[in-house]
């Protein structure tokens, strides 16, 4: 076994090294990144079952349509991503125009167990006899209700 033979074995030994140290880091950065995604996903879902809200009352007497939502659920939510649909087209509700009902102040926040009034700029009514408003929250849970 001449000095070629060791030179041979040698930088076949540090090739062999070389490449498992890469696929090393190619399967732990996969890893990492599956570990990450499947935390944000617990993270979506505990908040959906956290979330929960209720229409408690529509006004549409003065002629304007003034929408009553309770958040029932332990989930602080933010105002910004709210949407609201009425007789499923989308209306847009803008940022101060969820507020609270005793002070009309606009709230960019909304608490367990609060009560907001959504007082959206235009309603397109139907000519139906029967409309539907529905509340989307920012993690897909919704309420609707028929006046």
């Amino acid at each position: 076994m001449g000095f070629s033979t060791v030179a041979a074995q040698l930088l076949f030994f540090i090739a062999i090294i070389g490449i498992s140290a890469g696929v090393i880091a190619v399967f732990s950065d996969y890893v990492d990144q599956t570990s990450g995604a499947m935390t944000d996903k617990k993270n979506f879902i505990t908040s959906q079952l956290r979330t929960d809200i209720r229409v408690t009352n529509i006004d549409n007497s003065s002629g304007h349509l003034y929408i009553y939502v309770k958040n029932i659920g332990d989930e602080t939510l933010n105002t910004d991503c709210v949407e609201l649909f009425v007789d499923a087209n989308w209306v847009n509700l803008g940022p101060a125009l969820m507020v609270d009902p005793s002070t009309e102040n606009p709230k960019t926040v909304w608490a367990s167990e609060e009560t907001l009034k959504l007082k959206p700029i235009t309603a397109p009514l139907s000519d139906a006899s029967v409309h539907e408003v529905k509340i989307v929250t920012c993690n897909g849970v919704s309420d609707s209700e028929n006046f």
